[in-house]
């Protein structure tokens, strides 16, 4: 859940900063908009995940296990669906689906809705570099501008006295 509140907040930055680039109005809509559909998306897809894992549950009963004090269902292996490498990998999958999903949906709606383009795997994420881009500048402070500067104008400096 972490993870995808993170993806949450990139694809909010990622929508405004579309919006301002593209000059569309109502920015805050299209972002309020994007999260709130990002997390429907996820909501979905968890119960989605959930519905694939019972289909394939092969103990669907719940009679009560006087030994174990539990439901038999609870002390199920999904007949079989996450056990062993196979079974890592589709926990994996289960795991990562409900936020890599939306997320490629967010970015279809974003280029056919928002930006009204023909789809285009290219244009798909366009602007995420930026973004990254633009969050790490954020980070520069005055001194190391100012650093920067200082460096620039000494390596000028120094071609001028080379010639």
């Amino acid at each position: 859940m972490v993870y995808s509140g993170i993806i949450a907040i990139l694809i909010a930055i990622w929508i405004y900063r579309t919006a301002v680039d593209a000059k569309i109005r109502n920015k805050f809509y299209w972002v309020a908009g994007s999260v709130i559909t990002f997390m429907i998306m996820k909501i979905i897809m968890i119960y989605f995940n959930a519905i694939i894992i019972e289909f394939f549950d092969g103990d669907v009963s719940v009679e009560y296990d006087e030994a174990g004090g539990l439901n038999r269902r609870d002390n199920s292996d999904t007949a079989g669906l996450q056990t062993g490498t196979g079974g890592t990998l589709i926990g994996i999958l289960f795991e990562l689906s409900p936020a890599i999903i939306p997320f490629l949906g967010i970015a279809v709606l974003r280029l056919l809705i928002m930006l009204k383009q023909p789809f285009n795997f290219i244009a798909l994420f366009g602007g995420i570099k930026e973004m990254f881009v633009a969050i790490g500048d954020s980070f520069k402070t005055t001194e190391t501008e100012t650093s920067e500067t200082e460096i620039k104008d000494k390596n000028t400096e120094d071609k001028e006295t080379k010639e």
